[in-house]
């Protein structure tokens, strides 16, 4: 009754946005090649749901195509979220898809996470698997795909402009696509400059504190109060900016330690110690080497005493924020 699997896809990563680029052209290509009819393709979990039910997916994949030759099914973070003992029956049943059946599984989880998922590697062996793997990305490969958006938007930015757009949003392509479209009418023809980006570019919260941390290791005390009280006038809750600040010195703390270690460590290398993403890593290797290792071990300590006063009433958190960025300067 049943063929071998002729194929499964995996589109997989942290960079949401370029896998949901991929799954959509795929899903596009499929109904103009093989699904006139608009019937032959399911997607789970449904609209509206959470959950997905066994019965549901399978019979969805087992079914033949209707006035068609192929049928597609989607399904969404199935694999990342399938423990051990509760693959066997999903396994077995994807691998007996039809040969007029293509398994599209739309992943969420970081590639080298969802490699190890047991029921990836289960299905991995079927007769016909591709990947599509999207790790978040950084460095020259980020540089490349801004540069290559703003080019098919019909417009050009100077390398400055390009290194602060990517300085202020990082590797967060849902906000980076918004940010190019704005920057691109603003420039009504023109190349994109620094003073574009400087005026119609909110940096992401990660990126106001690296912001915030460069301005005090280069010893800059006005920026770091600018960069402070205008994170306050925008509502950000001072435990909220305590907290980060807290997870940043932990970071800084690291690849002080690193670099003590291992003078030319990499980003790599503090990434795989860490477990954060490059792109974090090379703006911690840069700002650590303004710290002593002494000096973020008593800011480490201090953060602990500030928590255990905030538990206690002793002390608020605008007032902790505000004695750990000196503390930091001094």
């Amino acid at each position: 009754m049943y063929h071998a699997v002729t194929m499964l896809i995996f589109v997989y990563g942290d960079d949401g946005y370029r896998a949901q680029e991929k799954v959509h052209h795929m899903v596009k290509a499929f109904r103009e090649k093989f699904d006139p009819s608009g019937m032959n393709i399911a997607e789970f979990p449904s609209v509206g749901k959470k959950g997905m039910m066994l019965g549901d997916v399978l019979g969805a994949t087992h079914a033949l195509p209707f006035l068609g030759k192929k049928r597609m099914v989607v399904v969404r973070d199935l694999i990342g979220q399938t423990k051990k003992g509760e693959m066997g029956p999903w396994a077995e049943g994807f691998k007996k898809t039809p040969d007029s059946t293509i398994v599209i599984f739309w992943e969420t989880t970081e590639p080298k996470a969802l490699e190890k998922k047991p029921l990836f590697k289960e299905l991995v062996d079927a007769t016909e698997v591709h990947h599509y793997p999207f790790p978040q990305l950084q460095g020259t490969e980020l540089n490349r795909w801004v540069t290559s958006r703003v080019k098919d938007q019909g417009a050009e930015i100077d390398a400055s402009a390009l290194r602060a757009l990517i300085e202020r949003v990082g590797a967060d392509l849902w906000q980076m696509d918004g940010e190019i479209g704005k920057l691109v009418a603003y420039a009504q023809g023109t190349t994109i400059t620094p003073a574009m980006v400087d005026e119609l570019v909110h940096a992401s919260f990660e990126g106001k504190i690296f912001q915030l941390i460069d301005a005090v290791s280069q010893r800059r005390p006005a920026d770091a109060i600018r960069l402070l009280q205008e994170e306050r006038w925008s509502g950000t809750n001072d435990h909220y900016l305590l907290m980060m600040l807290g997870r940043q010195v932990r970071i800084l703390l690291g690849a002080r330690a690193l670099l003590e270690e291992r003078s030319q460590a990499t980003k790599q290398d503090l990434a795989d110690t860490l477990g954060i993403h490059p792109f974090v890593a090379q703006k911690a290797l840069t700002q650590a080497r303004g710290f002593s290792l002494e000096q973020l071990k008593a800011v480490h300590d201090l953060l602990l005493e500030y928590d255990l006063r905030l538990k206690t009433g002793q002390i608020d958190a605008g007032m902790a924020v505000d004695l750990t960025t000196i503390k930091l300067m001094q």
